[in-house]
């Protein structure tokens, strides 16, 4: 006589390690049975639950193959461990670079498939061996652990420190770029919002996380993180104009301080009325663009010059940009 599947309650997790199997009371044989398939060592998957996918979560694919499930029953089966580095910032929502998807062995030079996730637990504790993963055992305080998507991940702060340990390939720009958007008070159509984290958050996390591989790349990077930037584009053209040896612009300017309806500019010198609006992929509906217009007008009748930027300055590192800049600020400075 076959003999009988127990079927798993519904309020069990969509993927179940072998420690959740074991809390339930059931055999290590029940991973075996024609309702469960295996994604993994001691991990299967309910073949009847879809379970949770990366855009259930308003999250891009991150590139390391494990679903948010999959990391859950990860997390379960070792209590310890946390999401960390590359893996806590796609949870949180920081920009990453291309790059960062697609690493070459160091000791082959060939594109490896993916990135690994990152998994950070206790110095002395066992080590998280299994394909795809990448464990890193240090110390880590209670308050640089949170959670986001019901993941138990490292906070904001001590993700972008752990992003400052990982270079190559993480560059300079791509730090600042990442400590911008960490900062940022985001946009909302009701208005700018509260930011995930402050510069002084991170001056404080940074103090507080001792020596560390990253710990010089963090103090170079967070001189130059600013809050003001809408996006990674805006942040490295900010940082070619410092670069190329231009006094820093003021950002999220209004254009008529007085007024509060005034338009802003992404980037600008004031005592020159020049602004620069970066016009990424947002800026391409009919709504972005009567709004653009709206700001330019609103700015040509104050006597702001607008110098519109887009993907293709970005290609050649913005030099035309600097150019122009260098050109009108000199003009300014002789007339």
């Amino acid at each position: 006589m076959p003999r009988v599947v127990t079927p798993l309650s519904p309020d069990q997790p969509a993927v179940l390690s072998a420690t959740d199997l074991a809390r339930l009371g059931l055999p290590p044989d029940r991973a075996r049975r024609s309702d469960l398939e295996r994604v993994g060592q001691g991990i299967h998957r309910q073949r009847a639950r879809p379970g949770t996918g990366w855009a259930d979560l308003g999250l891009p694919e991150p590139g390391h193959g494990f679903s948010p499930d999959h990391l859950a029953a990860l997390l379960r089966r070792r209590p310890d461990a946390v999401l960390s580095h590359e893996t806590a910032a796609h949870l949180h929502g920081l920009p990453m670079p291309t790059r960062a998807w697609r690493r070459r062995d160091p000791a082959t030079g060939e594109l490896e498939a993916g990135p690994p996730a990152h998994l950070t637990v206790a110095r002395g504790t066992r080590r998280v061996r299994r394909a795809g993963l990448m464990d890193h055992r240090r110390p880590l305080a209670p308050e640089f652990v949170t959670h986001v998507h019901g993941l138990r991940v490292t906070t904001v702060d001590r993700t972008w420190l752990d992003l400052c340990s990982l270079t190559p390939p993480w560059t300079f720009e791509d730090l600042v770029a990442a400590g911008d958007h960490a900062v940022r008070h985001p946009w909302t159509p009701a208005g700018r919002t509260d930011p995930a984290t402050t510069i002084a958050a991170l001056r404080s996390a940074l103090h507080a996380s001792g020596r560390f591989h990253g710990r010089p790349a963090a103090r170079e990077a967070l001189d130059s993180v600013r809050v003001g930037a809408d996006s990674p584009p805006e942040t490295r053209l900010r940082l070619a104009l410092v670069a190329g040896g231009l006094p820093e612009p003021e950002l999220q300017a209004a254009l008529e301080p007085g007024d509060p309806v005034s338009p802003v500019a992404d980037l600008a010198y004031r005592h020159v009325r020049l602004a620069l609006q970066y016009d990424g992929a947002g800026h391409r509906t009919r709504e972005q663009q009567a709004r653009d217009a709206h700001r330019d007008r609103y700015g040509q009748a104050r006597g702001w010059t607008t110098l519109r930027v887009t993907w293709a300055d970005g290609r050649e590192d913005f030099r035309g940009v600097v150019a122009v800049v260098r050109r009108r600020l000199g003009h300014s400075a002789s007339t």
